[in-house]
């Protein structure tokens, strides 16, 4: 019942950070005082796009993050943005930094990132039997952790993925994303690919 009510309590600020995105977005297309200042922000290619707009934060589903997960991105130039994660998982939690390089492109944005991820649980729950992800308990947990139900992994990855900038109209600033990464834990260099997508929405 604590992982059930964990996991709906992260639920719910999603969707209220989910809502809040939209309803910026919404407020600044219907307001006309802000007219200008959305104007101000029409990108025509990636690059203006991120060069316009510096921070982000959005949602996320599998990937780094575990099961569910939410992000704060810098985006210190065009190209190059730095973002730290938040997630929750079966029984255990995450958080993490990763480092992006954007591929220039207009509304289709190809990027390779790297970064790290920590996954943990902050008390036993029982054995564990199985995961979500599977390949934690499969690839990445010993025994004697599956045993007592707890555990701390650390694993570095590479990623691969394309993200779709949204760069005028009332909805400018949205993001969409997916990618592919390899997870390789550095205790003992186990790894496992997966994937994950989110959205984002760029202030």
């Amino acid at each position: 019942m604590k992982r059930l009510g964990k996991i709906r309590s992260f639920a719910v600020i999603s969707i209220y950070l989910c809502a809040l995105a939209c309803w910026v977005g919404s407020a600044h297309a219907s307001n006309s005082s802000s007219v200008q200042r959305v104007t101000s922000k029409i990108a025509h290619n990636s690059s203006e796009f991120r060069a316009l707009r510096k921070v982000g934060i959005g949602l996320s589903a599998a990937g780094a993050q575990g099961v569910v997960g939410s992000t704060i991105e810098l985006n210190f130039t065009s190209e190059v943005s730095l973002a730290t994660h938040f997630g929750l998982g079966d029984s255990y939690q995450s958080f993490g930094l990763s480092l992006k390089r954007i591929i220039a492109g207009r509304s289709f944005a190809p990027y390779i990132s790297g970064g790290f991820a920590r996954w943990y649980t902050v008390r036993e729950g029982g054995p564990i039997n199985n995961s979500t992800p599977g390949f934690l308990a499969d690839r990445f947990l010993t025994e004697k952790q599956k045993a007592e139900g707890k555990f701390s992994r650390t694993m570095i990855y590479p990623a691969l993925g394309i993200q779709y900038l949204q760069l005028d109209g009332s909805w400018a600033g949205m993001s969409f994303f997916a990618e592919v990464l390899m997870l390789l834990d550095i205790d003992d260099f186990h790894s496992a690919a997966t994937g994950g997508m989110g959205m984002m929405y760029y202030f």
